[in-house]
């Protein structure tokens, strides 16, 4: 199931950062394909703003965000704070104010990591697809234990989700 806009604004978001690698398109996918179009319009409709937080490169964050003339941060070194503060002082949600942002992603050891260092809300998607980088592989590792590990604590079960 897709993200609701109506969950966001129950939740007073009125920014999203929105990661791009197997969030929205696979991660060898240079450009929008329509379903993500779709989505992204349905965001923008709500008068939602969206801004593209990645840990790629500057050329493939901005051929995508070009489709969309929406801002965008490449290689953020997610799970790190600093490129989540950068944004919220550049847009002025700091403070209280950042309670109206938040984090989509659909990688644990980074989007959602990321996101609670920072003091965001935090929004968990099943991945695009099941290809990865290397590197992902690897992280995809770690965040399997610590979905098994919270599934055994009865915290959080990996596919289900609760709004």
């Amino acid at each position: 199931d897709a993200l609701r806009v109506q969950y966001l604004k129950e939740h007073g978001i009125e920014l999203l950062l929105c990661d791009i690698d197997n969030t929205l398109v696979p991660h060898d996918v240079a450009d929008a394909d329509e379903e993500a179009k779709a989505f992204l319009k349905k965001i923008l409709d709500a008068n939602i703003q969206i801004v593209f937080v990645s840990n790629n490169v500057e050329e493939r964050v901005a051929r995508f965000a070009k489709c969309f003339d929406l801002p965008y941060y490449p290689f953020a070194l997610k799970p790190l704070p600093k490129t989540y503060w950068k944004i919220l002082k550049d847009f002025h949600y700091q403070g209280k104010k950042k309670k109206k942002v938040a984090v989509l992603g659909d990688q644990m050891m980074t989007d959602v990591l990321g996101a609670k260092l920072s003091g965001l809300h935090v929004i968990l998607t099943n991945q695009v697809v099941e290809r990865d980088l290397t590197c992902t592989k690897w992280n995809r590792k770690l965040e399997n234990i610590v979905f098994y590990l919270l599934a055994k604590r009865k915290k959080l079960v990996k596919g289900e989700y609760d709004e």
